[in-house]
């Protein structure tokens, strides 16, 4: 009974691994426009690097192909996959080379699928731009440097890394405060009142972060204000709010 009912486990696991199997074929045929949604650890980046190696087995030069990635992590996983995997087709035997290539493409390769596999390794490492596998952020930061004027950024800028970033809104609040507490019959002593009173003990660094981090509702409220331009100077930013 026991080996009977190990059997039919066995027998499940099979179906499903062979459902799977063909689903991630099917997903990574570039031929196909797919979605691919799964929980973590379950294949994603293996069906992206396999549609990968199709493409570039299909004949698709490797500076025409843009994987794009939300984590460096996955950037730099992604493309040690894919050119370790393109090394290996380098330096397989003939009959280990048909094995891989008829597990990626799911069908024997041709002649000329099996000549092109020997030489991409070294196609993707000499062509300029070889193959691009970047993060989002990176992608559209090197899309604005190409294109400054027609995205209204200052042509030649550059990212700030977070340690910047921080310790510069550190100094532009510690700025600030200094003079709202310099200066408490103003505007800006008047709003720094106002939000103490939404602070209990030391969370008034919580309660600034928080405004900080909803920036369209706080220019929403600059503009409402009389703070923006057209608008009326006399208005009082701190009883609007």
């Amino acid at each position: 009974m026991g080996n009977a009912l190990l059997g039919h486990r066995a027998e499940d696991i099979g179906r499903e691994l062979a459902k799977t199997t063909k689903a991630q074929s099917e997903a990574s045929d570039p031929a196909a426009s797919a979605w691919v949604s799964a929980n973590a650890g379950t294949g994603k980046t293996h069906v992206l690097t396999r549609r990968v190696m199709r493409l570039l087995l299909a004949g698709t030069r490797p500076d025409r192909i843009l994987c794009l990635t939300y984590t460096k992590a996955a950037a730099a996983e992604m493309s040690t996959r894919v050119f370790r995997e393109l090394g290996f087709w380098a330096t397989y035997s003939d009959k280990k080379l048909a094995e891989r290539l008829a597990e990626v493409l799911g069908q024997g390769a041709t002649a000329e699928e099996t000549a092109r596999a020997r030489t991409l390794f070294a196609s993707a490492i000499e062509t300029p731009g070889g193959l691009k596998v970047q993060t989002i952020h990176s992608f559209s930061e090197r899309l604005l440097q190409r294109f400054p004027l027609e995205a209204g950024v200052p042509p030649g800028f550059t990212i700030l890394d977070e340690i910047t970033a921080r310790t510069l809104l550190r100094e532009a609040i510690d700025e600030t405060l200094t003079r709202a507490t310099r200066h408490p019959s103003s505007p800006l002593g008047a709003a720094l009142r106002l939000a103490v009173t939404y602070a209990a003990d030391d969370g008034f660094d919580d309660v600034l972060s928080e405004a900080l981090s909803q920036r369209n509702a706080l220019d929403y409220v600059m503009r409402q204000a009389g703070e923006g331009p057209g608008k009326p100077a006399h208005a009082d930013p701190v009883r609007r709010i």
